[in-house]
């Protein structure tokens, strides 16, 4: 590389034994140099001993990790993306279990994740890895099965990417600096070159979050056994089976700094009345503002930037054993990544008297055209509430009004599915329910109908065209 550091450094031989995990990841490089000069910075490949993941996670731990999709909480999905078409590194599809094997036969990728959850040595490295790191944000690991030409079209992530190539072969080009440094969100590069953020409509991408795509610039390399490739935040790159590929990918979640600032002071903010009671008249709210403004730096000064801090940034882990045994719902997905949309979403408030959900045996899942604006509208207007998010599966799953049921949203080009499935939920005020839409400007017009000696229903849509049902059993008392 032209800055003195190259992209590719090559393991004579494996890592002394006692070596620690980040030591024998980055070998022959020292610990040290890494963090200094690639770590968040640029990428590097490390061409290491083609036998030094054999015991870490293979095809047949797979495998069973797949049959256990249900009881380890397994997210499994799909790509299309393949050697010379272009975009569609955004379109992820969830399967099951059972439709894992025609996938691959017919052309596909696998995701898998949180494989963690299937493989204690996997958990156990991500855990001694951000921890030489001294990385606050989550670590979570996906595991990547890929048949020959298929992969990931190009795109960047927020998060650092690093891939250890575990079988077969996979062709990378990548650009040899970050597009964005430390982006707000993960974005592809669509069929026409664009710069399309998953989750984000294109009007709230500002003018630095749309780098130009420069690929006849990018480097490539092929990564085969034993191989590690890290790459910072916001780094171009499109990835390639050769053959066929089996790797996994811990991925280094940033903390939302700002979003630990001011949650450190939101509670005692939220304790004085003046931070609860909205803006006062417009002549007043010049001065109201100012005088809450020197407030909020008051206490910003005043917060101690201590170990309590800190900890509030670093996610909560389960250990390993209890990760590889414990049931989980089959609707779990892997954690939020600090700093995403779906953060932000998961920190709006619930409207007052909607009920904590956390059940989530049944989900009911709905194509819509931005998965966080959906969102918001089933909080604005149904207090739902953010469970789980995938940014770069343009992926939501939300609590419901009914205990039990999760909704799930699906970002997908065409949003909005005539007839399927209808959402129908059994309310104690229909008239209430038919204002609260009415109400709501974005919330396309509900019809009211009647089965007599039956109950009255209220046919509504969400904002992607998805069909809603609201009713109310004759035989309850009516206001």
């Amino acid at each position: 590389m032209s800055d003195g550091w190259p992209l590719t450094v090559t393991a004579p031989g494996p890592a002394r034994e006692d070596a620690s995990a980040l030591a024998s990841l980055v070998h022959p490089l020292d610990p040290g140099t890494f963090r200094a000069a690639y770590w968040q910075r640029r990428p590097l490949h490390v061409q290491g001993p083609p036998d030094r993941f054999h015991d870490l996670f293979t095809m047949a731990d797979l495998r069973e990790a797949i049959s256990r999709q249900r009881e380890l909480g397994l997210l499994i999905r799909v790509s299309g993306d393949r050697d010379g078409d272009g975009g569609g590194a955004g379109a992820h599809v969830p399967v099951e279990a059972a439709d894992v094997a025609a996938r691959l036969r017919d052309g596909a990728s696998i995701c898998v994740e949180p494989i963690e959850r299937a493989a204690p040595r996997v958990a156990s490295l991500a855990a001694r890895l951000r921890h030489e790191l001294g990385h606050h944000g989550d670590a979570g690991v996906k595991c990547y099965l890929s048949p020959h030409g298929y992969g990931f079209n190009t795109h960047f992530d927020a998060h650092v990417v690093t891939t250890l190539q575990l079988a077969g072969h996979k062709r990378w080009r990548l650009s040899r600096t970050p597009g964005v440094p430390f982006p707000r969100g993960n974005a592809f590069a669509d069929a026409d070159g664009n710069v399309r953020y998953i989750g984000r409509a294109p009007s709230s991408v500002r003018p630095w979050e749309r780098p130009e795509i420069a690929e006849e610039t990018f480097a490539e390399v092929l990564l085969g056994p034993g191989d590690v490739l890290c790459l910072p935040a916001g780094t171009w790159h499109s990835a390639k089976a050769v053959g066929h590929s089996l790797a996994v990918n811990i991925a280094f979640a940033p903390v939302d700094v700002l979003a630990l600032l001011t949650n450190a002071v939101r509670t005692r903010l939220e304790e004085r009345q003046a931070w609860r009671s909205g803006l006062p008249a417009s002549g007043e709210a010049a001065g109201f503002l100012l005088d809450r403004r020197e407030e909020l730096i008051d206490e910003l000064r005043a917060l101690a930037l201590d170990d309590d801090l800190l900890s509030a940034a670093a996610p909560a882990h389960v250990p390993a054993a209890a990760q590889a045994s414990a049931p989980a719902p089959v609707t779990a997905a892997a954690p939020v990544s600090a700093g995403t949309a779906a953060t932000r979403m998961a920190a709006l408030a619930r409207p007052t008297g909607v009920p904590e959900i956390d059940d989530r045996g049944l989900q009911c899942v709905l194509t819509v055209a931005n998965a966080e604006v959906a969102a918001e509208w089933y909080r604005r207007v149904l207090g739902c509430r953010v469970l789980a998010a995938i940014p770069e599966f343009g992926w939501m799953e939300l609590t419901s009004p009914m205990p039990g049921v999760s909704i799930g949203l699906s970002e997908i080009p065409t949003a909005g599915v005539a007839g399927g499935a209808v959402l129908d939920f059994r309310v104690d005020d229909l008239e209430r329910t038919r204002e609260l839409l009415d109400r709501d400007a974005a919330t396309p017009p509900a019809r009211m109908r009647a089965v007599a000696g039956v109950a009255r229903f209220l046919e509504a849509y969400d904002i992607d065209g998805n069909r809603l049902m609201f009713f109310q059993p004759d035989d309850q008392g009516r206001t």
